[in-house]
């Protein structure tokens, strides 16, 4: 098989980053690794090569000296300072972006969030909704695309904006979060909105191949778009089915809201590509890769 592109991955491994690189070699292209430090105990035997660096030290990205013709940015650190995360989740992207160009990329995919939007007002979150700050992390994010925006004639760049991703080690969303309680067989576990349509999260498997799909095909400009799931579920199915595999026996507590809940459109991202799977797929899947039912 030709290998097409040499595709550089940042944060190789992470669960995404892991699933990217097993579709990068299932299409055929040349996968290329970053990560930090030496991760214990993880196979990362799906990439042809795995590179050190710290992206939030400008002068380590210049140790990038090889070509490559595309990036899928996914390394971000989610937790931490206002400082911290400016700078690996903000200023990397820029000093990535002038490596990227230095090597030869034609284009880079950036891994953002849902975040950007901070407090959400509408029913369902599209590219035209509004951006409201609320934290830090989404404000970096933020910062990111428009770092990616402002190069986009040099650079080709497209920002997927992610809701909830599971597979075999998520671990910080909700959704995760509830399983392992489930797991676990906490007494109470106090969940909201039983009734609204629910597509808030997408498969690693799924959103790695959009991210490689984009990779190979994007050639100009800067778009930027959420994903997540398609035919939404009343959350309240969603827990049952998660209740019923785990055989959990406690007791699940519906209360009001914290904060209003929306679903989210994946009409943008279809025009480029992007081929979802079912909420009740993805939720299956993982439930699969976890619980291996």
């Amino acid at each position: 098989m030709t290998l097409n592109r040499r595709i550089l991955v940042t944060g190789a491994s992470s669960s995404l980053g892991q699933a990217i690189g097993r579709e990068i070699k299932l299409q055929g292209h040349y996968a290329i690794g970053t990560v930090r430090r030496d991760p214990t105990g993880i196979d990362l035997s799906m990439f042809d090569r795995i590179t050190h660096v710290d992206l939030t030290r400008p002068d380590d990205i210049q140790t990038l000296d090889f070509a490559f013709d595309s990036v899928i940015h996914v390394a971000a650190q989610s937790v931490g300072t206002h400082r911290d995360l400016m700078t690996s989740v903000a200023l990397s992207t820029g000093w990535l972006i002038d490596r990227a160009l230095k090597s030869g990329a034609g284009s880079c995919i950036h891994v953002s969030s849902m975040a950007v939007y901070g407090e959400v007002s509408e029913d369902v979150v599209s590219p035209s909704t509004p951006i409201r700050h609320s934290r830090p992390y989404g404000a970096a994010k933020w910062a990111a695309e428009c770092f990616l925006h402002n190069r986009r004639m040099e650079l080709p760049a497209v920002s997927v904006r992610s809701p909830a991703i599971v597979g075999r080690q998520s671990h910080r969303n909700f959704l995760a979060v509830l399983l392992q309680s489930l797991i676990e067989q906490r007494e109470v576990i106090t969940v909201s909105n039983p009734n609204f349509p629910f597509n808030n999260v997408i498969h690693e498997d799924n959103m790695a191949e959009f991210l490689v799909h984009l990779a190979v095909t994007t050639s100009g400009g800067f778009a930027a778009f959420p994903v997540g799931s398609s035919q939404p579920l009343k959350l309240s199915e969603i827990v049952k089915r998660m209740t019923e595999a785990t055989n959990y026996q406690g007791r699940i507590n519906w209360v009001p809201a914290p904060s209003r809940p929306f679903s989210i459109s994946i009409d943008d991202a279809r025009l480029l590509g992007f081929r979802p799977l079912t909420t009740d797929e993805t939720l299956n899947r993982w439930l699969w890769n976890v619980l291996k039912l």
